[in-house]
């Protein structure tokens, strides 16, 4: 009787131990579940895909700017003109990777970021919110690999750039444009997007009320102060004002590129407004796109009327600066 107690008691003291090793085991797994959290890799997938095909179209809107610009100068510029708009994106591409990134999206305060030079800051992407760990936590609501993130945001730089190119048309010498872009993308550009985009202090003013969605301000308000300061500095076209004072025209020598690059632009911009989401949200996307057009829409009939009254007839250019006014004028606020 004694030995059957005895039996017993070690079977339910075997038990007991089991039960609790298996708790323990238990709690350490869910300890370990709670510290990783899991990446739906399909959604990865889906946002970066939408991120990098975005990122093609804004990249193309370089092809739009060049035919712009050369469908509206002189023909004897038009060979000056390409080759700026072709290496400006190379420019852009090395100047962005150097600094630019860095100052931008780097950690750092609200003036500027200085962490990540190179794109060699430490960074856990596509994890993001709080389970991000890296040295661009400026860019931590996007859950993309941080190559997706520095493509999307290199081809706004170049972007920026390339505006300068034609206000300073026909009036730049090559190596100086070279090194204005160099600084502008790797210096300018990026300190003015870092008190915006990267958490600065223009992010933060009363409680947040500057938003700049997509770049109005960082892309095409900076690109634009910077092509009005280097037009300043190297004056008028040659044979632009006459010795009286009187302004002669200068018409462009092929409406028909300027045209063309003007809906390649518009196109480009379906990349530029609706790829600011950074994600694969087709509601956002959708609408996005569809407020982009309807600025755009905007814009023309407003330089047709305008043409219309001031010149009894509708004008191509004015046309087609109108698309563009209306498209720069919508990318702040496109998601509202």
């Amino acid at each position: 009787m004694q030995i059957s107690t005895i039996s017993n008691n070690n079977r339910w003291a075997r038990l007991l131990a089991l039960v609790l090793f298996c708790g323990v085991c238990s709690a350490v797994f869910a300890q370990d579940t709670a510290a990783t959290p899991e990446i739906d890799e399909t959604k990865v997938a889906l946002d970066t895909l939408w991120v990098m095909i975005a990122g093609f179209l804004v990249f193309w809107m370089n092809a739009g700017f060049a035919l712009v610009e050369t469908g509206f100068c002189r023909a004897k510029n038009a060979v000056n003109i390409l080759a700026k708009n072709f290496i400006v994106f190379a420019i852009a591409c090395l100047s962005f990777w150097v600094t630019g990134f860095a100052l931008m999206f780097g950690d750092g305060n609200s003036f500027i970021g200085w962490s990540g030079f190179l794109l060699m800051g430490a960074d856990n992407s596509p994890f993001m919110g709080d389970a991000y760990s890296g040295v661009y936590s400026a860019l931590n609501w996007t859950g993309v690999p941080l190559e997706a993130k520095f493509f999307f945001q290199l081809v706004f730089a170049a972007t920026a750039a390339t505006i300068v190119s034609g206000a300073v048309a026909e009036r730049i010498k090559f190596q100086s444009f070279i090194l204005f872009s160099f600084l502008l993308v790797g210096l300018v550009y990026p300190v003015s997007g870092h008190w915006i985009w990267g958490g600065g202090w223009l992010a933060n003013i009363m409680g947040g009320a500057f938003k700049d969605f997509a770049g109005s301000t960082v892309v095409h308000s900076v690109g634009g102060w910077a092509a009005l300061i280097g037009a300043i500095l190297l004056g008028p076209r040659i044979g632009k004002y006459r010795p009286d004072g009187g302004v002669n025209a200068i018409p462009g020598h092929n409406i028909a590129y300027a045209t063309l690059g003007g809906l390649v632009l518009w196109l480009g911009w379906f990349g530029f407004n609706p790829g600011s989401t950074m994600a694969a949200d087709g509601t956002a996307i959708a609408h996005i796109a569809v407020t982009t057009a309807m600025a755009a829409a905007a814009g023309i009939a407003a330089a047709t009327a305008y043409a219309w009254l001031r010149l009894g007839s509708p004008d191509l250019s004015m046309i087609i600066n109108g698309s563009l006014a209306g498209l720069v004028a919508i990318t702040a606020p496109c998601d509202g």
